[in-house]
């Protein structure tokens, strides 16, 4: 049994995502930039996540043993036509960040693109000194497609962003 699983955003989970999105330290590796948020704005943010979006999936990651949300994952700009969407991933719990939990959250969220989605290629960008998540993003089978130089501004500098690919070909088989 996998240590965590996925499930869909629930207003109860407002007061967790309120905490997180006014987390500056949890901004430092994301690409976009740390602004305040407000619990009004937060929950006007919430809603819109739970209602059904044909150019988005957004779930919860939870860990199994004792259902506790410990970040976020999404499928984002899913285009119909090309069968691809943008994955999108964040811990904001942070005594649970660098245990592998966003490896097997994100093959838990490639595999219901591929299979139940019908999506046939998935990408991420990865602010370039982020050098764990691309390394780990390597070795899960992401292979590096390109750079974005100057994409992101982050701590008063512009700063490259890497593009991460993976397509339905690169899903190893459940015997593997």
């Amino acid at each position: 049994m996998d240590p965590v699983y996925l499930r869909a955003l629930e207003l109860s989970d407002l007061d967790r995502t309120y905490k997180w999105h006014n987390d500056a330290d949890l901004y430092e590796t994301l690409g976009s930039p740390y602004r305040f948020v407000s619990h009004a704005s937060e929950e006007e943010w919430l809603r819109k996540k739970q209602a059904y979006s044909p150019q988005e999936v957004s779930l919860a990651v939870c860990l199994t043993e004792n259902s506790q949300h410990i970040g976020n994952i999404y499928l984002r700009n899913i285009d119909w036509v090309a069968r691809n969407a943008e994955l999108a991933i964040f811990f904001g719990e942070t005594d649970q960040r660098l245990k592998g939990y966003g490896t097997i959250a994100a093959r838990l969220l490639i595999k219901h693109a591929f299979q139940d989605l019908g999506l046939v290629r998935l990408y991420a960008f990865v602010i370039e000194d982020n050098g764990p998540t691309i390394r780990v993003s390597e070795k899960a089978g992401w292979t590096i497609e390109g750079k974005l130089r100057k994409h992101a501004f982050k701590d008063g500098k512009f700063k490259d962003v890497v593009v991460l690919g993976f397509c339905a070909g690169d899903l190893p088989s459940e015997g593997d």
